[in-house]
C-alpha cells in the first residue's frame, strides 16, 4: 500500500507517469537491500569510516532501520532499561560498538527534513506547479479553458480541427 502511495507521489515529479511505479519500486528495493546490509553492521560499527556513515545516513530508511535496531537491542531482555527521552543521547549498556545514538538519528532525520525546505529544488517545484494547474488542485491556480489545451495525439488533434471547422460552417 505504501508503494502505491509513493508511486502516486513520484508521478508528479516524473514526466512519464507510467514509469513512476518502476521508479518507486526501485527505490523500495534499494531501501530493502540497504536494510538487509545493515543487519551485518554496515556502516554503523567501528570497522567503517565516518565518511561511509555520513553518506549512508542521507537515505532516511537507513536511519530508521538503525533506530529500530537500537530500540530492539535496548529492550531485548527484561533487565534492559530501554531508551528514555532523557537518556536518548547515551549509548545502551549492552551496545559495545556505539557509533550513533537515538539522539543522533533524531538530529539526522530532522536535518534532512529541513534541508528540503532550505534548499528547494527549483526545477522540481516548477514542475509540480505546472502539473497542478488545471489538475487535481485547480482551486489554487487558474483552470485553463478547453481551447488552451492542445492534445498530444495527432488523431485527436485532427478530429478537433475537423469539429472546429464544422462549427464555423454552421
Amino acid at each position: 500500500m505504501d508503494s502505491v502511495g509513493f508511486a502516486l507521489m513520484l508521478s508528479f515529479f516524473i514526466t512519464n507517469s507510467s514509469s513512476s511505479t518502476t521508479a518507486s519500486f526501485s527505490i523500495f528495493m534499494l531501501g530493502f537491500v540497504a536494510q538487509i546490509v545493515m543487519i551485518i553492521g554496515f556502516p554503523y560499527n567501528d570497522n567503517f569510516a565516518d565518511f561511509y556513515r555520513i553518506i549512508w545516513s542521507l537515505f532516511p530508511p537507513n536511519l530508521l532501520a538503525r533506530a529500530l535496531r537500537l530500540l530492539a537491542d535496548a529492550t531485548s531482555t527484561a533487565q534492559d532499561q530501554g531508551i528514555s527521552w532523557s537518556r536518548r543521547a547515551e549509548c545502551a549498556l549492552n551496545d559495545l560498538e556505539c557509533v550513533i545514538t537515538i539522539n543522533d538519528i533524531y538530529i539526522w532525520l530532522t536535518a534532512t527534513f529541513f534541508c528540503g525546505f532550505l534548499f528547494p529544488y527549483t526545477s522540481i517545484m516548477e514542475e509540480v506547479q505546472r502539473r497542478l494547474k488545471g489538475g487535481i488542485c485547480s482551486c489554487i491556480g487558474y483552470v485553463p479553458s478547453l481551447e488552451d489545451i492542445t492534445p498530444d495525439d495527432e488523431d485527436v488533434l485532427q478530429e478537433e480541427i475537423i469539429i472546429k471547422e464544422q462549427r464555423r460552417k454552421v
